[in-house]
């Protein structure tokens, strides 16, 4: 630190040197902290306030557990400290003994023991360092069960008066601690002045990740909601951030018979994926047939499911495989009053279910995608005896309708056949629906799709259904034939 080099004595003129060069880089305080330790306990008694701004500055951004202790920017500073900066900067102090001891614990720094430990831990408020060493603790612990029981310890040492000083600090760790800041701050708030008070004082911190998340705070502890409720919000998220779709959020069960969440969530995924890709190749396809998009749709679903079974490896779920694929029906196969897909859903799973469901599917896409049009109102245009003949067949069955955007939307046929009975001319061969018609009742093809193939809410397993879907009826047979195996095979002995 070449600014303080001529002031070892540390006289009052340094004192605003020093304040000038650490406003420019507060990672020198460590350096200028081993330079002259006694000295720079004098200026931070001086400066108490805003030296904690500096280091609190110095550790944002940068993990305050990593796996060394010397890899911590508080802790390395106070490894050059005296004992007296106890009394200067008693939070900052306990933090860093609280740290170094759960470092230590786990193992990290066992070769060399940490020398400001032997200095340090008689000098600190040993109830705050306590509270940080489970804090430290469960920031780093990656096994559920011991987490449990690491969060139920901070919460009994989480005293209002403690939690309240170092609450600045607390608000850096809380990315490691999966909301647990949050929720007990909250908590604490409610019925504590003096934490509400540490709120708002953090919510004007100069230390910006620490202004952010205090100010986050603030909209849960300033308001009259029933702490029930805002402490649901607080989990719902922590837990809804680490999710790739969440119909059931904090819910145990399964959404599926498959009672798998994880592989629950790839289907999802793999949707979500398949409909990205076809919306952003429908700017090129737009003006295409309704036939060429659904086999561009049906591609796509395809690749992203044919991969599920690499993604699952990667993922570590065991269970069922899912196996898909399609085909497209001949000229000569094709009838003309047929639906454009027909699903056929085998589900084997030895001793316990077998099963063959099938259903139909009508795809529409918008008028918005019509050449020429200046209109991008997204509508739809449906014909009145293809509607009849897919409910003919199966109650369950859907219309995907293409969005100008791409999206696709999955509507069921009853609905619109509802829609027909008040609207429909009766004399009309068609009749139109408009995006504000069936908004409330469309749903994502990612919420459907798990439903049709591992939900079995939708399709039917009727002789006439099953002819239709897998194209052998008579009167009604899909353009294309997609069938799905949801196959739940017998695990290999380990030896």
């Amino acid at each position: 630190m070449e600014s303080c080099l001529v002031h070892y004595d540390f006289v009052a003129q340094c004192f605003d040197c020093c304040r000038r060069a650490l406003s420019v880089c507060p990672g020198d305080i460590e350096d200028l902290t081993r330079r002259h330790p006694e000295a720079f306990a004098e200026f931070a008694k001086v400066e108490r306030a805003w030296v904690e701004d500096v280091l609190l500055t110095a550790c944002a951004g940068r993990s305050l557990t990593r796996r060394t202790t010397w890899g911590d920017p508080l802790v390395s500073w106070a490894a050059y400290a005296t004992p007296a900066m106890a009394d200067v900067l008693p939070v900052p102090s306990a933090v860093a003994v609280g740290l170094v001891r759960a470092s230590q614990e786990r193992g990290y720094s066992r070769m060399r023991p940490h020398p400001f430990l032997d200095r340090f831990e008689h000098h600190v408020d040993q109830r705050l360092a306590q509270l940080w060493r489970e804090l430290g603790l469960l920031a780093e612990e990656r096994d559920p069960v011991a987490a449990a029981g690491l969060r139920h310890s901070v919460e009994k040492q989480a005293r209002p008066g403690l939690w309240a000083r170092s609450l600045e600090w607390l608000l850096l760790l809380g990315p490691d601690l999966e909301g647990l800041d949050v929720a007990l701050t909250v908590a604490l708030a409610d019925k504590h002045p003096v934490v509400r008070q540490a709120v708002n004082r953090s919510s004007r911190s100069k230390v910006l990740p620490v202004q952010l998340r205090a100010a986050g705070l603030r909209t849960a502890t300033d308001t009259a909601r029933p702490l029930a409720e805002r402490l649901l919000d607080i989990v719902s998220a922590s837990v809804d951030a680490r999710r790739t779709g969440f119909p059931q959020p904090l819910s145990a069960p399964a959404s599926t018979w498959l009672a798998d969440h994880g592989l629950e969530g790839l289907v999802r995924g793999a949707t979500r994926r398949a409909v990205a890709e076809f919306a952003v190749s429908i700017s090129d396809l737009g003006a295409a047939e309704e036939e060429h998009l659904t086999a561009t749709l049906l591609a796509s679903l395809v690749r992203e499911f044919t991969d599920l079974p690499a993604h699952t490896r990667l993922a570590g779920v065991a269970g069922p495989n899912l196996r898909v694929g399609h085909r497209t029906v001949t000229k000569k196969e094709e009838r003309s009053n047929g639906a454009d897909v027909g699903v056929v859903v085998d589900i084997r799973v030895p001793g316990r279910l077998l099963l063959r469901t099938g259903d139909l599917i009508q795809v529409k896409k918008s008028t918005a995608l019509a050449p020429g049009r200046s209109d991008r109102a997204d509508a739809w245009t449906i014909k009145r005896r293809q509607l009849h003949d897919l409910l003919d067949h199966s109650a369950s069955a859907a219309y995907w309708l293409i969005r100008g955007s791409g999206d696709v939307l999955v509507i069921p046929a009853k609905f619109l056949a509802a829609a027909e009975g008040a609207t429909a001319r009766p004399a009309s061969q068609q009749f139109t629906v408009s995006y504000t018609a069936i908004r409330h009742t469309a749903v994502p093809m990612e919420q459907y799709l798990p439903d049709l193939i591992v939900g079995l809410w939708l399709g039917s397993t009727s002789e006439h259904t099953l002819e239709a879907a897998q194209g052998t009826s008579r009167t009604t047979r899909p353009r294309f034939a997609l069938s799905i195996d949801v196959v739940l095979e017998a695990e290999p002995m380990q030896g």
